[in-house]
């Protein structure tokens, strides 16, 4: 897809592909570096893609200024969206926090910037090892 079409797409739109996209980042880590059962690995997989870990995440970054203007302007949008779904394990902030972190991902993922994608993804398990531990 072309970076217009990426810029075209709403916050959830972005944030829907970029659940999926950091999902599978963390599943093929997760079973590259760990020896266990299918349990265990659906373990180590959601204490790293879950609400309250991606708004840690998305702080940290937040905090390092990693995003460039582009991406900081699509997690303000999806941060600010108006989510029609919720989830019971997280506050409402850590949420669109989450949120904003997928739809970065997305945006990144869907503008063929692979070789920021991989930066992104990287060091969002990095941080979400420490943060799982």
């Amino acid at each position: 897809m072309e970076k217009l079409g990426a810029d075209r797409l709403t916050p959830v739109g972005l944030a829907f592909v970029g659940d999926a996209v950091h999902t599978l980042y963390v599943r093929e880590r997760v079973v590259t570096e760990l020896d266990g059962v299918v349990g265990t690995l659906h373990t180590a997989a959601s204490r790293r893609v879950n609400a309250k870990a991606q708004a840690a995440v998305f702080d940290e970054l937040i905090r390092r200024g990693f995003f460039t203007e582009a991406e900081a302007d699509v997690a303000r949008r999806a941060k600010n969206a108006h989510l029609h779904s919720r989830t019971k394990a997280a506050t409402p902030t850590d949420y669109h926090k989450a949120t904003a972190l997928e739809a970065v991902i997305g945006y990144v993922h869907l503008s063929g910037e692979f070789d920021r994608e991989k930066q992104l993804l990287d060091l969002c398990f990095d941080i979400g090892n420490r943060t799982a531990e």
